[in-house]
């Protein structure tokens, strides 16, 4: 069995088994019978997997899976696109595709604490449109408090990991005066279609507001 094969092999067996955070992996010899490897080959294997963050030793105890907070594994997903060269037009159609799509479920699942929270958000770049990290920060903030209220996990991940991406690489060509005030003019607008649960005007004025940058 090639390593590259067998490392393929190794990987299918952990989601086949259902592995998560902190679960507790059997022993080479173990290992290394189910695979018909030997033990070399499949501690050459765990090596392998703990550089890349997914598996972590532990002296005396064993190799667990790692438990990754989602803010790193979010900066190495980030790091990855960054060397893949993906250009700004393919990150902000992503940027489009993605939010306009969750409309439906951030009109059913949004609650009147949020909506103050996000009229707070707004309220607060207008002050500080003038202090651009701040105004860029809040920005940010207001597109991830509507991810957070759609309780997905998932997208809430791809959503940072394209901003992330964003914010490396093109967001301080963005930053006046002028740009803040009309994000925040577009981000009270997209607030109150979502509010009104008008699933059309917001996905509308969702693509308005990201087209621009």
């Amino acid at each position: 069995m090639s390593k590259e094969q067998l490392l393929s092999n190794f990987r299918n067996y952990l989601l086949e088994r259902g592995l998560g955070p902190r679960d507790k992996l059997d022993g080479e010899i173990e290992l290394a019978r189910l695979f018909e490897v030997s033990r070399g080959d499949i501690r050459e294997v765990i090596m392998h997997l703990c550089h890349l963050g997914v598996l972590e030793r532990v002296k005396n105890r064993g190799t667990f899976i790692k438990d990754v907070p989602h803010a790193k594994l979010e900066e190495e997903i980030a790091f990855c696109f960054q060397l893949s060269g993906f250009s700004f037009d393919d990150l902000k159609e992503a940027r489009i595709c993605l939010e306009t799509a969750l409309v439906p479920m951030l009109i059913k699942r949004i609650t009147p604490e949020l909506i103050q929270s996000l009229h707070g958000n707004i309220s607060a770049m207008k002050e500080l449109a003038g202090e651009s990290e701040l105004a860029d920060a809040l920005d940010r903030d207001f597109h991830l408090l509507l991810f957070s209220c759609c309780g997905n996990r998932a997208l809430k991940m791809f959503s940072n990991v394209i901003y992330l991406l964003f914010q490396k690489r093109y967001r301080k060509r963005f930053m006046t005066l002028e740009w803040v005030m009309r994000a925040a003019k577009g981000h009270a607008a997209i607030l109150d279609a979502i509010a009104a649960k008008d699933t059309t005007l917001a996905t509308r004025l969702i693509q308005e507001h990201i087209m621009p940058t």
